[in-house]
């Protein structure tokens, strides 16, 4: 694997976690150390998850077959309430993301990073450099697309809107998972 492969494979891997800060910004407006903690926290997962596939090797086989189901149930989860909170009658004005959400999307959004660690374990960089770009470009995106979303958030002035967007679209990604569950 040369290093525009691994930047590549980093991008890919970064989509779900983009997508969903960029719905946690829309929806929640974060402050500016709250987006930075998020994108780190999605940056991390990322990060983390191909080293620990990479690692577990072989004995990850069986549980990678379960991996779209663990996503897609989690990621319907967390599409779920944030398409709830959506509906409710705001009591504040932007709402809270809370810590264990947060971690939730992280999690879920970086199964498919466990999956690629398997490959990981052959290629020639060493596991910490292939997990620290991984992690790197995954927060760097992830703060990009926070700070945007945020920022076009508060152009309106009815974040609910986006709560039902995002919970949406996190939804949609879900199902995407679960496409694949019966496609493969």
């Amino acid at each position: 694997m040369n290093v525009l492969t691994l930047i590549c494979l980093s991008f890919s891997l970064a989509a779900d976690a983009f997508v969903a800060s960029v719905c946690d910004g829309m929806a929640y407006r974060p402050k500016p150390m709250k987006r930075i903690l998020i994108a780190s926290t999605f940056g991390i997962a990322q990060g983390l998850m191909p080293v620990i596939g990479a690692l577990i090797g072989d004995r990850m086989i069986g549980i990678l077959e379960f991996k779209r189901y663990v996503s897609f149930a989690a990621l319907l989860i967390v599409g779920v309430i944030m398409l709830l909170e959506g509906f409710e009658k705001p009591d504040r004005p932007h709402g809270m993301l809370g810590v264990k959400t947060v971690l939730f999307q992280a999690f879920a959004t970086s199964i498919d990073a466990l999956a690629c660690g398997l490959t990981l374990a052959v290629m020639p960089f060493p596991l910490w450099v292939d997990g620290l770009t991984i992690g790197l470009i995954t927060a760097c995106v992830c703060l990009v697309g926070i700070t945007l979303a945020t920022f076009i958030g508060k152009r309106f002035n009815r974040p609910e809107r986006f709560k039902v967007l995002g919970g949406l679209i996190l939804i949609a990604l879900a199902l995407k998972d679960l496409v694949y569950c019966f496609s493969a």
